[in-house]
């Protein structure tokens, strides 16, 4: 029978966190940018076999366990928002990170008072390529301006799961920041390895739509007249600020809500489209756009949600020592601010779609999958199944 890692890789189930890479750099696999796809693993075919089953246990491509609930029933919005300690709207108290960050600068704010005022080491992270900024890199920042520098979201593939070695061997804790996907295999990781557990003294996520090949950002460029991008931003400096793409010669510029339009209909990654957790459920704390409030200016407003004791604790410790302004809110406004919450009231009828096809899927237990399915009608239900059968017949999975 096919291994699950493999089958995996082989069905387009994964989510290219670079978890592969960590737990089997010994043994030669790497992380790749493959055109038209994504971040992939090399060098997992030919691993031993008890290699694989270690990825496999940690793989978010294989199966994401949601947090517990701790007793408490969840009402219509936390069924879609899932488990929190505390929720607030907010923005970072420097101008400079709130300006810098794509919604306020919540996640750089936080990963800089780790950094200044909890003694943490460093910050693993991504930024730009600067050899192909179209494409990702997994960056380690040690200071403020190493966040600066790399804050604002990158719409493309990433895998920072790749660099929790260095994490797991720093003599102090560490920031680890990532999208929901690489912060579950983060999460599964923790669970087995003592040191790594000690060390991720701080885990922050941001809400993730999904993320196109980079090939896609690089077609954006071409079409706005830079056919070679030395720098590539897709947003940030203001909210949500713009697409901006440069090869020192040219300039070429076009709005957030342009760019990411044109980007949303590039091909996403399969896992992305099939994923419940867009709002980062296994991070302590998770950042992201309270659209809600956008005609309030173009400063950037977040949505801050503490996931864990540690998050809460983190966060009010951040905004009583300036790094944070923030006031209290709650599921009903994320809910209201965030679209992408759609996409956990249909998830359940495109995997069953896929199940009904004999193919293999990722598991989700624990994200209440039926109650969120609920909230919709059964003609969007029947869309989704149909459309998922047609795309796949159409398309094939490998």
């Amino acid at each position: 029978m096919t291994h699950r890692i493999d089958a995996v890789l082989q069905h387009r189930l994964c989510a290219g966190c670079g978890a592969c890479a960590y737990i089997a750099g010994d043994h030669g696999v790497t992380m790749t940018d493959v055109p038209g796809v994504g971040k992939r693993p090399v060098g997992v075919a030919a691993l031993p076999l008890f290699v694989k089953d270690q990825i496999a246990d940690v793989c978010p491509g294989s199966e994401v366990r949601a947090p517990s609930w701790d007793g408490h029933e969840p009402d219509r919005d936390e069924v879609v928002t899932g488990p929190t300690k505390a929720i607030w709207e907010g923005w970072a108290s420097d101008d400079e990170i709130r300006w810098a960050g794509s919604s306020g600068g919540v996640v750089t704010a936080l990963a800089t008072y780790a950094l200044e005022h909890l003694g943490m080491a460093l910050v693993v992270h991504t930024g730009m390529d600067p050899d192909e900024p179209w494409r990702n890199k997994t960056i380690i920042s040690h200071d403020r301006q190493g966040l600066i520098t790399h804050s604002s979201s990158r719409y493309t593939t990433s895998s920072p799961v790749e660099a929790l070695r260095l994490v797991e061997e720093s003599d102090r804790p560490c920031v680890f920041i990532g999208k929901p996907c690489d912060v579950a295999a983060v999460a599964r990781l923790r669970r087995t390895r003592p040191r790594l557990d000690r060390n991720l003294g701080l885990v922050l996520s941001f809400f993730c739509a999904g993320t196109p090949a980079s090939d896609g950002s690089l077609a954006l460029s071409r079409e706005l007249g830079v056919p070679r991008p030395t720098r590539l931003r897709y947003r940030g400096r203001g909210w949500p600020g713009d697409f901006r793409t440069t090869d020192g010669e040219r300039e070429a510029t076009i709005s957030y809500d342009e760019s990411w339009g044109r980007l949303a209909q590039k091909p996403r990654q399969l896992r992305c489209q099939l994923c419940p957790d867009g709002l980062g459920e296994l991070a302590d704390v998770t950042g992201g756009d309270a659209w809600h409030r956008r005609q309030e200016g173009t400063d950037g407003i977040s949505l801050i949600l503490a996931r864990t004791d540690r998050g809460k604790q983190i966060v009010e410790a951040a905004i009583r020592d300036g790094y944070l302004e923030a006031t209290d809110s709650d599921a009903r406004r994320v809910v209201a601010a965030q679209g992408l919450v759609q996409r956990r009231r249909v998830v359940g009828t495109r995997l069953l779609a896929l199940r009904t096809l004999f193919l293999p899927t990722t598991r989700f237990p624990g994200f209440r999958l039926r109650a969120a399915a609920a909230q919709v009608g059964i003609r969007r239900h029947i869309k989704e199944f149909a459309g998922t059968i047609r795309r796949t017949l159409r398309h094939g999975r490998t």
